[in-house]
């Protein structure tokens, strides 16, 4: 009965052979109460009002009847719960407050339409002009904001900032990237590094070399400078791509011996709440950190059911620490990491070859582990290299 919740209840349990003298002792007291049935272990159940459980309670110890209060009910124990228990009571107090903010400031900013420009800018862009979690929506002029943006990038074209609820939703439009134009009038292309032409495409300018030649780095390939049919010399801006056999030599070198980390397993974490734009550590400052350490940071934030996280959240800080100690690879390892190490070499000389040939030598040598290697591949050897036009006026 929602009355018997908000007042709450009591249920005691009394032996079968003093049912009659606990009735008696209701009756006398004349305290309202239920009859349960059969309970554990032989025993009968009642159910009564929180204050004449007390003094059903107190007679039974008075007169030495075996009575024991198996649980209490409703409002009032609740009530008590939330006093014995601080931590309820400060939640509850905190999703008040978010509540009630929730109502007057933004607590997200979602941003629609941008490709090229990364969300990290717009977000600044829109911090600068007052746009952020934790504003204020009461006085925000929307309009202000989306004139200063402009007026800040030339990536963004257009800008629209819609406060719904608690959210706000910003579309933007990117500025159409200028054709590139590095000033460059005339040009030639050279080869920019030995081989053995394979393939010539699209190639605007006068060709100087043939399939099948053999190119030495620097070469001419395609002249920007020609004569014209009418016998005026002409410059333009050559174009085109030399694709070559080339070859390439490496040496990798890798020591046998090498430091290596070792963690100890002692950690420290330091931790602070996120609220808003606000820290509050749980922390003070300490030195007394290891000498030696990796330092993990990470935030979590508040996801509630799936609706996107709040600006809520904790932030851990880990130090692990570690010490270092001398270690030798085998050479199975030792020629992994020097193959790796080679990839890495010709990835950075030449990122769009074709593998043709691949020779590779590995020996260990005075405590290190030798990688040679000679890579043949196809690649692009052609450079423009500016022509210098004088204008005369």
């Amino acid at each position: 009965h929602p009355l018997l919740f908000l007042l709450g209840y009591a249920e005691i349990s009394v032996a079968k052979e003093d049912c009659a003298r606990v009735i008696n002792a209701f009756a006398a007291g004349e305290i309202r109460y239920t009859d349960l049935g059969a309970f554990q272990e032989g025993r009968r159940r009642f159910r009564t009002s929180l204050g004449g459980a007390s003094r059903i309670l107190r007679a039974c110890k008075q007169k030495s009847i075996d009575a024991r209060l198996e649980s209490r009910h409703g409002l009032p124990v609740l009530v008590l719960a939330l006093f014995l228990r601080p931590g309820i009571l400060v939640g509850l107090l905190c999703a008040a407050v978010l509540t009630v903010l929730s109502q007057s400031v933004i607590w997200d900013v979602r941003i629609e339409g941008n490709e090229r420009v990364p969300d990290e800018t717009v977000l600044s862009l829109l911090s600068e002009c007052g746009v952020e979690v934790g504003t204020r929506k009461r006085g925000l002029d929307v309009g202000f904001v989306e004139n200063r943006v402009l007026i800040m990038s030339d990536e963004i074209s257009w800008i629209s900032v819609n406060i719904i609820g608690n959210i706000a939703k910003v579309q933007v439009r990117e500025t159409l990237p200028a054709p590139e134009d590095d000033g460059i009038v005339a040009s030639d292309i050279v080869a920019g590094r030995d081989g053995f032409i394979v393939e010539l495409l699209e190639i605007r300018g006068d060709l100087l070399v043939t399939h099948g030649e053999t190119v030495k780095k620097g070469q001419l390939l395609v002249s920007g400078s020609y004569v014209s049919q009418t016998g005026e010399q002409r410059l333009v801006r050559s174009r085109g791509s030399v694709l070559a056999m080339c070859s390439h030599e490496y040496t990798v070198k890798i020591p046998l011996k090498y430091e290596k980390k070792v963690y100890t397993g002692r950690k420290k974490a330091q931790k602070s709440l996120i609220f808003f734009k606000k820290e509050v550590k749980f922390f003070r400052n300490s030195r007394n950190l290891y000498q030696s350490c990796d330092t993990i940071d990470r935030v979590e934030y508040l996801d509630l059911f799936g609706f996107g996280a709040l600006p809520i959240g904790i932030r851990t800080v880990e130090y692990a620490e570690y010490v270092t100690e001398e270690a030798t690879l085998g050479e199975s390892e030792a020629a992994e990491r020097a193959n790796e190490q080679l990839w890495q070499m010709l990835y950075a000389d030449a990122p769009d070859a074709q593998l043709v040939v691949k020779e590779l030598d590995g020996r260990i040598e005075s405590d290190a582990y030798i990688l040679s290697a000679r890579i043949v591949c196809i690649e692009n050897i052609a450079v423009e290299r500016e022509i210098e036009v004088r204008i005369r006026e």
